[in-house]
């Protein structure tokens, strides 16, 4: 068992720590490395915890000592959003179960944990691959002679779709809709200013009276899905109006956002490792294990936090309720205590263990969707028709963290012959 860290002050950690955000590098995984290595529990400046291996990061979202509170929707920089904008963008956002605590967060997650249980996903298989195979032959067409992004014409309308059917949201509503919905999520991004984050404040809220009208006549006339049994829930079991609109607005932007990247950056890493796409040519049944690889090497959410509500000892170190605890989950899926050689894509891992989904009972309710999809994804590219997929010009990150993923990454696939 790895002993548990011993909590320290540091101020070049904290500088390393700090500079993550401030000015995110391509690869912050060296960094990781070091904040790991030197302070793994590394009491910052402003009481703020910050542990970097994988079992105090899981064993601090497993606590129930320690929850969500007033830490902040995203580290910011001297020229971020004021302390009154971050109190008041977590005021809009307080009514969703990712913020919520128990018993709260039980009653908020049971609502809607039922489109999510493997049996459920399962039965979306049918849809998805559908969805996948269109946008894959458009890809592929779109892609000769000068390559295509593989964000734009796969990785991001497959899990807007898949999410959006689930949901209930129009087809004609939906394009515009995500490009808000990415507005809104830059406040999540340390590099973000101050009119940025005002930006993303106004889009949550235009997205929060689109989901008011929806929902509205989605309880008038009810169909088969999940907004509709929201809104016509039973009277005592139905959620507040507050509730359901940023449920909705959760689900639909979780919904997305992570697949996005984590297809965007497992396609990313193999452009660059035939002897990687030659594990999923030659052996499709490791693709499952193969989802989970790339969870652990580059996982699209980088940064958990939680907020201490009862007085606790972590790392050997007492901490006092309103005080922020940050797991650096990039960091933690790379431990070399749990993973032999962490830095190495392995795709014949047989089972890759990671906290990219999180832990306890803030544990990703999309997990088992997320799986599904980049699971039929990577089938469909490496052991399907698909002779080849190469780079076809620069790719470009998201800022990041706490989200980790591609902007933009053009590729050209192409058929194996007489396909």
């Amino acid at each position: 068992m790895t002993a548990q860290a011993t909590t320290v002050t540091d101020p070049v950690a904290e500088g390393l720590f700090t500079g993550l955000f401030l000015d995110p590098p391509d690869d912050p995984y060296p960094q990781y490395r070091r904040l790991r290595e030197t302070a793994p529990a590394l009491l910052a400046s402003d009481g703020t915890l910050v542990i970097s291996r994988y079992a105090d990061c899981d064993a601090a979202l497993r606590h129930r000592a320690l929850g969500k509170g007033e830490e902040r929707l995203g580290f910011t920089g001297p020229d971020g959003p004021s302390p009154e904008e971050l109190r008041q963008a977590r005021e809009r956002f307080g009514h969703s179960m990712l913020n919520a605590n128990p018993p709260e967060h039980t009653r908020l997650r049971r609502a809607v944990a039922p489109a999510f249980t493997h049996r459920h996903v399962d039965e979306l298989r049918p849809a998805v691959e559908r969805r996948t195979d269109t946008l894959l032959a458009e890809l592929a067409a779109r892609s000769e002679p000068d390559g295509a992004d593989f964000v734009e014409l796969l990785a991001l309308p497959l899990p807007v779709n898949v999410i959006s059917d689930l949901l209930g949201v129009p087809e004609t509503d939906r394009t515009a809709f995500t490009a808000k919905v990415r507005t809104m999520l830059a406040m999540m991004e340390a590099s973000t200013g101050a009119e940025g984050f005002r930006s993303a404040i106004a889009a949550r809220d235009e997205l929060g009276g689109y989901f008011a009208d929806l929902l509205a006549v989605k309880g008038a006339r009810p169909e088969n899905d999940l907004l509709s049994r929201l809104a016509a829930a039973p009277a005592d079991a139905r959620l507040s109006p507050d509730e359901m609109i940023a449920t909705a607005l959760l689900l639909f932007s979780a919904g997305f956002v992570t697949t996005t990247n984590l297809l965007g950056n497992a396609l990313h890493l193999l452009l660059d490792l035939p002897d990687q796409q030659s594990v999923l040519r030659e052996d499709p049944s490791r693709v499952p294990a193969a989802v989970e690889e790339f969870l652990r090497y580059d996982s699209p959410v980088q940064i958990d936090a939680r907020t201490v509500l009862e007085p606790v000892e972590l790392a050997g170190v007492g901490l006092r309720p309103g005080q922020v605890v940050v797991t650096v989950i990039g960091a933690a899926n790379r431990d070399p205590e749990v993973t032999e050689e962490p830095d190495r894509l392995d795709l014949t891992r047989p089972e890759p263990v990671h906290l990219s989904f999180a832990s306890g009972i803030h544990f990703c309710l999309g997990a088992h969707l997320a799986r599904l999809e980049a699971g039929i994804v990577l089938e469909r590219l490496f052991c399907g028709e698909y002779a080849s997929v190469e780079r076809a010009g620069e790719a470009v990150r998201q800022p990041g963290p706490p989200l980790r993923g591609m902007k933009r990454l053009p590729v050209t696939l192409r058929r194996a012959p007489g396909r």
